[in-house]
C-alpha cells in the first residue's frame, strides 16, 4: 500500500483511490440581449386597466385660486378636506392601546386584592409593578389625543377625541402622581 495519490488524485483513508464520476453539464447558451437604442415594437395595443376606486390618501386637486367669479369656499371645509385619515386611525388605534393598559392595570390591581387583600398602599403597588408601563401608557395617550383633537380638523372633536383627551389626562396624572418625588 501506498500513500501515492490514485488516478484522480485522492486517496482514501485505507489507501486505496476514490471512485471517479463523471457529470456531465449542460452546456446550453444563455441568450445575450444586444444593446440597442430602439424601444421595443408593440405587438397590439395594452388593454385599458379596469376601473378603480380611487384612494382616499391620492393627491386631490387644487381648489386654490378659486376660478374667476367664484365665491371661496369657507376656511374650515377647506381645512377639513385637506386632513389625512390616516391621522385618526392612529389616533384610535393609540387610544385603543391606552384604554388596553388600563384594562391590564384593573386586572393586576384585582390580582393584588385577590393575593394580598386591601391595603393603604394597594395602588403604589400595583403601578411599582411596571413603571416603564405608566411612562409608556402616558405618553401613548397624550400622543392619541393630539392626534385624535388636533389632527383630524373638526372630526376631531367628536366623543372619541374627548375620550382620549380624559383617558390621557387621567393616565398623565397618575404617572405624575406615582412617579415623581
Amino acid at each position: 500500500m501506498s500513500d501515492a495519490p490514485g488516478p484522480a488524485g485522492f486517496t482514501s483513508a485505507s489507501g486505496r483511490p476514490d471512485e471517479q464520476f463523471d457529470v456531465p453539464l449542460p452546456t446550453q447558451a444563455l441568450p445575450i440581449a444586444e444593446p440597442t437604442r430602439e424601444l421595443p415594437a408593440a405587438t397590439a395595443a395594452p388593454a385599458p386597466a379596469p376601473p378603480v376606486a380611487p384612494s382616499p390618501y391620492a393627491v386631490q386637486p387644487s381648489w386654490w385660486p378659486p376660478p374667476t367669479g367664484a365665491a371661496p369656499a369657507s376656511t374650515t371645509a377647506r381645512a377639513d378636506s385637506r386632513v389625512d385619515p390616516l391621522i385618526g386611525q392612529v389616533g384610535a388605534a393609540l387610544f385603543w392601546v391606552t384604554v388596553g393598559w388600563w384594562l391590564f392595570f384593573v386586572v393586576r390591581l384585582l390580582g393584588r386584592i385577590v393575593r394580598v387583600g386591601f391595603g393603604d398602599t394597594l395602588v403604589i403597588r400595583t403601578i411599582d409593578m411596571g413603571p416603564e408601563e405608566t411612562v409608556v401608557a402616558a405618553v401613548l395617550s397624550v400622543l392619541a389625543a393630539l392626534l385624535l383633537l388636533l389632527g383630524r380638523g373638526r372630526a376631531g372633536r367628536s366623543p372619541l377625541g374627548w375620550a382620549s383627551l380624559v383617558l390621557a389626562v387621567l393616565t398623565l396624572a397618575l404617572t405624575v402622581w406615582r412617579l415623581l418625588p
